[in-house]
């Protein structure tokens, strides 16, 4: 028994790094039909007022730049199908600020059905199965969070705030099939500098958000010295780092990805 968990623990690792779905360094994640980065900071302006969010919208939509409108919505909230209408194609964004540091959003660009609301119902609560936790049990959980409605009518995006000391670190999103007790690799995003990631959501679920050790290369850096470093063997590094397509060449600045031992 336990040589075969050894053995899916391999198999399912060499699937996460394998995938094509680690960044090559500087790269960056379309987690929309147009990659939404939302204001920094901690969004004092956000509203709880829904007649001040709609006046701040009509602003933002004729504005054309682009600009967020913030409004803290709580955990349980409506978007009605005439926001939808007045969002459509326009280059305005609403961020819809929740709890727990978590801030879903729609962008115009990406609205293209106004018939349905976008109705978010979220938990923050673990629901997992250890079982299935097992599968990625050599990296740290940041954070968990369910969705009951399972459609919508466009992408809503979903934004964390996981700490500037998270810098250059691969968040990688999973779902979770409870029928078969495991967990569905979604797509990964390199935490920017000021501690988000940010990913793109076609669909409702209960989500698990890991995190993958980042390091960036410094002057007279190898991918030898770095595995010393930090305990590694050379191959274990260079498996999870498949985009370093030369592992001679590395560049200062360059993102690595640091397996756990």
């Amino acid at each position: 028994m336990k040589r075969r968990t050894n053995m899916r623990m391999t198999l399912f690792t060499a699937f996460l790094f394998l995938s094509g779905l680690m960044l090559a360094p500087g790269s960056s994640v379309e987690a929309s039909g147009s990659r939404i980065i939302l204001n920094r900071g901690t969004f004092e302006e956000a509203t709880e007022e829904w007649d001040v969010m709609l006046d701040r919208l009509e602003t933002a939509i004729g504005n054309g730049r682009g600009e967020n409108v913030n409004f803290s919505a709580g955990n349980h909230f409506t978007v009605p199908e005439d926001i939808l209408k007045k969002l459509a194609g326009k280059n305005a964004t609403l961020a819809l600020h929740t709890t727990n540091g978590v801030t879903f959003s729609i962008s115009g660009r990406d609205v293209r059905k106004t018939d349905e609301p976008v109705q978010i119902d979220v938990s923050y609560e673990p629901m997992v199965s250890e079982e299935a936790l097992g599968q990625i049990s050599s990296y740290p959980v940041v954070k968990h969070f369910s969705m009951e409605k399972k459609t919508y009518p466009c992408v809503v995006n979903v934004h964390m705030a996981l700490g500037e000391e998270n810098f250059g670190n691969l968040a990688v999103l999973y779902s979770y099939d409870e029928s078969g007790e495991c967990l569905r690799l979604e797509e990964s995003f390199r935490i920017t500098k000021d501690g988000h990631a940010i990913f793109g959501l076609k669909r409702g679920d209960v989500y698990v958000v890991m995190m993958v050790r980042g390091y960036r290369v410094a002057a007279g850096d190898t991918l030898s010295h770095i595995a010393v470093k930090h305990g590694l063997s050379l191959e274990a590094l260079k498996a999870a780092n498949p985009q370093i397509h030369n592992t001679d060449l590395i560049q200062v600045g360059q993102m690595v990805n640091i397996p756990n031992r």
